[in-house]
């Protein structure tokens, strides 16, 4: 997780909206990954209350009294985010986190078209073959890869090919796919770097395409 320090001196949101039932992202200080959880009520100025965090055990040992972290949420459009720390957790008679009610909320639009500069590893499924790949450039509409011509594989990518892109988000146990449509093709020697447009996303994708850009939304 990246420094908290100074995540304060941020300017005010022109407000602090969040709806019960909305699902928030958590990085926990002392954790490397993000984890996602529910936003259950809060007593303004005091505390919020928030489900368990899905993979739960794996980060219990960091959820003390006073352990710091980071909530994102996504509200009509735009990433809000702020600064608070662990009050209790609470296993019986229900399985519930209590902690600080934020001093500050940043806001920042997550736009549709926003380029955000990744290293996904992850494969491609074309023209009946199956070829490695890094994705590099991701948004909510697409993303570009490379990968390496190997023609003795596969002919060239082109503008207008159908494909099916496999990615390994990090913080997800398993690859998830997504069709896409080829948008543009550039040459540097022997390697491709290809920009795709997403088709039919899937609601696996989507979720897990969301989580990574809301953990990398810089608020610095």
């Amino acid at each position: 997780m990246r420094e908290l320090e100074g995540i304060l001196e941020l300017n005010k949101s022109q407000g602090f909206y969040i709806g019960i039932g909305t699902e928030i992202y958590l990085e926990i200080e002392g954790v490397t990954f993000s984890v996602t959880s529910i936003f259950i009520g809060m007593l303004k100025d005091e505390f919020m209350i928030v489900t368990l965090p899905k993979r739960y055990k794996s980060v219990k040992n960091k959820l003390f009294p006073t352990n710091k972290m980071v909530v994102k949420y996504l509200y009509e459009g735009s990433v809000y985010a702020f600064q608070t720390s662990v009050i209790e957790v609470v296993t019986n008679p229900i399985r519930m986190l209590a902690i600080e009610y934020p001093k500050v909320v940043q806001q920042r639009e997550l736009r549709l078209v926003k380029r955000n500069k990744v290293v996904i590893p992850g494969r491609i499924e074309a023209k009946k073959a199956e070829f490695s790949m890094v994705v590099y450039d991701i948004t909510k509409k697409g993303c570009s890869f490379k990968y390496l011509d190997q023609k003795s594989h596969i002919n060239s990518l082109r503008e207008g090919d159908l494909l099916r892109i496999y990615c390994q988000f990090p913080g997800v146990a398993k690859e998830v796919g997504v069709m896409a449509s080829v948008r543009n093709v550039r040459r540097d020697k022997d390697m491709l770097s290809v920009g795709v447009e997403f088709q039919n996303i899937t609601k696996t994708f989507l979720t897990s395409l969301r989580h990574l850009l809301y953990s990398i939304e810089d608020f610095s």
